[in-house]
């Protein structure tokens, strides 16, 4: 099966790809910047990001004239937007099958910001056979721009099982640092636990435009003892930490299922998570993880949570809902059904 993906430099999108490639799937990828993922036969890099309508209209035929000449069995895209709203336009005028995965923002808020992002997302979403998505919450503001409920998937990019060893007293928090994903907040929690708990380390994965900033606080606070900047971590090395560490943080303001969140709990950490519709879909607070509430440290609350619970419990969940296995051939079956079709 020849399947085009069209995606963003990203680790999930690597990961993917990988999955496929095992499955005996010829990859080719299309993306905005070069991402060099193992496993891919051959790799196109066109952007739409210019304003330039000239600009627009030359890659657009050039995207055109490679997917023609390319002739995919399938295309997967991965994220809903400006390269997915002109790869899925292409693909319908070919006569293409389309499969999409929706990411979160990109369907969660970007759409609801004006009718031109509305436009371009609920285009991408009709254009495509199935919209696989790994939350109900961006499922039910998918059916907002089109009511079709067999149009839509509820469906994990799959992980890989992390192996538990000895715990530390370690929170371990790898989000981009961006204003999305609430950092300084992490950073300040932390503070505030270690006036109760001064023999912990938050280790803090990750970089973004806000890492300088951050870096900052953690100084000003007086905790840079207890508190390490690891930067960008491989998957290795994300495993390492999720593997030792005792507690888990997540707490973006809007989120889609976290493949971080999944692999923490895998690996027998508590997670600590914020308070948005998705994480209700995996989290009962205080039993097999902690919900951020206001006036409470989620830190705090979290070493009240019994591991001997929480631990099997968490990975019965992610075995039986997020492992990469089924989840790759449950996107395999849908790629034939839509080539069928």
């Amino acid at each position: 099966m020849k399947v085009l993906i069209v995606g963003s430099k990203s680790i999930h999108v690597s990961s993917f790809v990988e999955s496929l490639v095992v499955e005996e799937s010829e990859v080719y990828l299309i993306s905005e910047e070069n991402c060099s993922f193992r496993g891919v036969v051959e790799e196109k890099n066109v952007s739409f990001r210019s304003l330039n309508p000239f600009s627009i209209l030359k890659n657009y035929h050039d995207l055109k004239r490679y997917i023609l000449k390319l002739n995919p069995d399938i295309i997967h895209i991965h994220q809903l937007n400006r390269l997915a709203y002109f790869s899925s336009r292409i693909a319908e005028k070919l006569a293409i099958p389309v499969v999409s995965t929706a990411w979160g923002s990109d369907v969660l808020i970007i759409p609801f910001k004006n009718r031109f992002f509305r436009f371009l997302t609920k285009k991408s979403i009709d254009r495509t056979f199935v919209v696989t998505a790994d939350a109900q919450v961006m499922i039910d503001k998918m059916l907002l721009l089109n009511p079709d409920k067999s149009k839509y998937v509820s469906l994990q990019y799959g992980i890989e099982l992390i192996t538990s060893s000895t715990k530390e007293n370690i929170v371990f928090s790898n989000r981009l640092h961006r204003s999305l994903y609430r950092i300084d907040s992490v950073i300040r929690y932390f503070f505030d636990f270690l006036k109760t708990h001064p023999n912990w380390k938050l280790i803090i994965g990750g970089t973004g435009d806000e890492t300088e900033v951050l870096k900052q606080q953690v100084i000003s606070l007086g905790i840079e003892n207890n508190v390490e900047f690891v930067g960008w971590l491989l998957p290795d090395d994300n495993k390492k930490w999720y593997a030792k560490s005792k507690i888990y943080i997540s707490i973006p303001t809007s989120d889609g299922t976290s493949v971080s969140v999944l692999e923490a709990m895998s690996a027998g950490c508590i997670p600590v998570l914020s308070d948005i519709p998705v994480t209700h879909e995996w989290i009962q607070n205080k039993v097999n993880g902690v919900i951020e509430t206001i006036n409470e440290n989620p830190l705090i609350s979290a070493l009240s949570v019994d591991a001997t619970i929480s631990f099997p419990m968490n990975l019965e969940l992610i075995e039986k809902n997020a492992s990469r296995t089924s989840c790759t051939n449950r996107f395999i079956e849908i790629y034939q059904k839509a080539i069928k079709s």
